[in-house]
């Protein structure tokens, strides 16, 4: 019998996100905004599983603002930092040594490695430019304990969460179709951004909403506004991909998670997990689900990696890029993230003994 305090749901919709950010990074070609059915199949995707990242950020809020009723601030920090800062600094190395080698291996190129060129890019975000997602939810941490103040308070949670949806979110929308394109420019503060939104959302979701909104509507709203995001995508490029002869660079502003768009869409993703938190918890595979749902920050610390090392000798093909690859690179991730944290258990026990 599911326990029904506990969020099931979250370790089944940990997964699916994870895999939605291996498919976003396998279809990333769109931004080559070539107009040919690849690149409408690209908009497709992106579109489709844009929840991603927004998905992440909203389960950190919903678990983490709260954190006031566990343990004090500094058990917070230090929990939360142990844990995403050794993941940065790890998959840093790991990945700014391998691709080199690996690189050198297969087309013989040069290998450079020193310390200096990997502190500039570790300050840099620049030897795996996803690893953005780490700083951002460092940033946010920093922030917890003043939002989890914010966060005990219904009211003025919401509050909070309107003004962030206004200067990130609508003030951008109205800017597109105004005259002046700077018009409200000094109302969207940078501080207030869209991954802020969604971590305060997210606890705001889970635990202020009640659960009597029916699925149906949530699907409805999820699949119109899906529907609007690709048909807009496609309709604000189709006059300037490579196919019309008057490129322009790839235009993402209905199709990104930042967007208002896309805030509704991914909010709708979660609350339809919401909706399902007895049906996981009762599942016989959600042991299975909770297991893979821990490999998910090794997966997204490793995935890229892996795309980047079958770049080098799979040739890119709709069949390669779109049906298997994600799979075969989300499989491999999980692989490696796994053999990762049995490294990491051994090395913690081993250590254990040694200080014993």
């Amino acid at each position: 019998m599911a326990n029904p305090s506990r969020h099931y749901w979250m370790d089944l919709l940990n997964v699916i996100a994870c895999f939605a950010v291996v498919m976003l990074h396998c279809t990333t070609s769109v931004f080559l905004n070539t107009g040919d059915l690849r690149w409408h199949l690209d908009v497709v995707f992106q579109v489709l599983f844009v929840f991603a990242v927004p998905v992440f950020f909203m389960i950190s809020g919903a678990n983490l603002l709260g954190y006031r009723k566990k343990y004090d601030t500094k058990t917070f920090f230090i929990k939360r930092f142990r844990k995403v800062v050794f993941a940065l600094v790890a998959a840093s190395i790991i990945t700014y040594v391998s691709f080199p080698l690996v690189s050198g291996i297969i087309t013989g190129a040069p290998i450079k490695l020193s310390v200096g060129q990997f502190v500039e890019g570790f300050l840099h975000n620049s030897i795996c430019d996803v690893y953005w997602f780490f700083y951002a939810i460092i940033g946010l941490y920093l922030a917890t304990p003043v939002f989890s103040l914010v966060a005990e308070n219904k009211k003025t949670l919401l509050y909070a969460i309107a003004v962030c949806i206004a200067t990130s979110m609508v003030f951008p929308l109205i800017q597109r179709f105004a005259p002046d394109h700077d018009a409200l420019a000094l109302f969207t503060y940078p501080y207030l951004g869209g991954w802020l939104t969604y971590y305060l959302l997210g606890y705001y979701l889970v635990h202020y909403l009640p659960n009597d909104i029916k699925r149906l509507p949530i699907a409805c709203v999820g699949a119109a506004c899906a529907a609007f995001m690709i048909a807009m995508t496609v309709k604000t490029n189709s006059d300037h991909t490579v196919l019309s002869g008057a490129f322009a660079p790839y235009d993402g502003f209905y199709a990104g998670a930042a967007g208002l768009f896309g805030l509704i869409y991914s909010s709708s993703v979660l609350l339809l997990f919401k909706h399902a938190n007895e049906t996981v918890g009762n599942s016989k595979a959600y042991p299975a689900i909770r297991r893979l749902s821990s490999l998910s920050l090794g997966v997204y610390a490793i995935h890229m990696l892996v795309i980047n090392t079958f770049d080098l000798f799979i040739p890119h093909s709709l069949a390669w890029d779109i049906a298997l690859r994600p799979f075969v690179v989300f499989g491999l991730s999980l692989a490696l993230a796994f053999a990762g944290m049995q490294v990491m258990k051994l090395w913690r026990r081993m250590f254990k003994r040694v200080q014993a």
